[in-house]
């Protein structure tokens, strides 16, 4: 089953026309019921009054990155075609205490639905359930699956490990010597897609070796240095594989700098953001696994919709495919529409 706003080329809807139909069968008691325990319930609407639309937040992990915010677009685009309002806040930097932060301010603020990214369980496992508790439908999205919030909607981390081990051996060789760059070790969705990469590897490559994991903190100046030292560090590297997308952007100006040539190290890239496309054009990076969750929002927001009016579906987890793409599959404008789940 494919979804409806899944568009032939991803590119920002303009807000629809049709009037509002979806909540107009929901009692107005159900959805003043998901406000936070303890206010009281607002009067009923007077006749001609517009009925109050649910507040559904979206808190965007990291605003320097462009496909968070084109994920963002997507959510405030779709809020007249779903009914709802959105609000939105967001983190400069990946930063969990203020992630949390601002996810209390949402409860706060009276939201009926939060849409975030859980970057650390244990971190986030009392919001959750204080939000929970009080009638908020909790939707973690990205990278950053669960199994505590109503809804976790993302990339798979263990297949996307996977087919990060198959696509550089593959292209590089059963026996490729490979230097992985990360946020730093203590992400769990990253954690998650190396054990992936070195289980699949293990059990299929055992000649593939792992010869270090470099932290960048999700910034290209410190990416930039890394990309560097590992130049000189592991002579014998015959393939870079970036777990995330930030520090990608690095790859063609140290490489250049550190005197080698397009293609004399495979660079494996995460992400579809314009950088990483024109790196793949010069030949810089080789390929990049897109995750096509940034194109999820609308998806999500319809979860997070008919679980207000109570009809939300029993499964928890909706897994999103990464999609790999090379010189070969540009120009790249879409995730195919089985990339994504459906509501049945």
């Amino acid at each position: 089953m494919t979804n409806s706003w899944v568009s032939v080329t991803i590119q920002r809807r303009t807000k629809m026309q049709r009037p509002r139909k979806l909540m107009a069968t929901i009692a107005t008691s159900a959805l003043l019921a998901v406000g936070i325990a303890g206010c009281s319930a607002p009067a009923e609407p007077r006749e001609g009054e517009a009925e109050a639309l649910p507040q559904i937040w979206y808190i965007n992990v990291l605003t320097a990155y462009e496909l968070y915010n084109t994920s963002q677009q997507l959510f405030e685009d779709y809020a007249d075609e779903l009914g709802y309002e959105a609000r939105t806040a967001g983190s400069a930097t990946v930063d969990i205490p203020e992630q949390i932060t601002l996810i209390n301010q949402a409860i706060a603020s009276g939201a009926d639905a939060i849409i975030f990214c859980n970057l650390d369980p244990a971190s986030y496992e009392k919001t959750i359930l204080d939000a929970q508790a009080q009638g908020i439908v909790m939707i973690t999205s990205g990278g950053c699956v669960d199994e505590i919030s109503d809804y976790s909607v993302g990339t798979d981390n263990l297949a996307f490990g996977e087919v990060a081990a198959q696509t550089i051996a593959e292209q590089v060789g059963e026996d490729a010597k490979v230097v992985i760059f990360a946020t730093d070790e203590t992400v769990p969705n990253q954690n998650i897609i190396r054990q992936g990469f070195s289980d699949y590897a293990a059990a299929n490559y055992p000649d593939l070796e792992i010869l270090s994991v470099e932290s960048t903190n999700a910034d290209p100046a410190e990416a930039a240095a890394k990309i560097a030292a590992a130049v000189v560090a592991y002579p014998e590297a015959t393939a870079f594989w970036h777990i995330e997308g930030a520090g990608l952007s690095a790859i063609p100006k140290s490489l250049e700098q550190a005197g080698k040539s397009p293609g004399d190290i495979f660079v494996l890239g995460v992400d579809s953001t314009p950088e990483t496309i024109s790196a793949i054009e010069e030949g810089w990076v080789s390929s990049t696994l897109a995750q096509c969750f940034f194109y999820a929002t609308p998806f999500i927001a319809q979860l997070a919709m008919k679980a207000l009016a109570g009809t939300g579906p029993a499964q928890q987890s909706f897994p999103v495919s990464v999609v790999p793409v090379g010189a070969a599959d540009l120009p790249f404008a879409e995730c195919p529409s089985d990339a994504f789940p459906a509501i049945d």
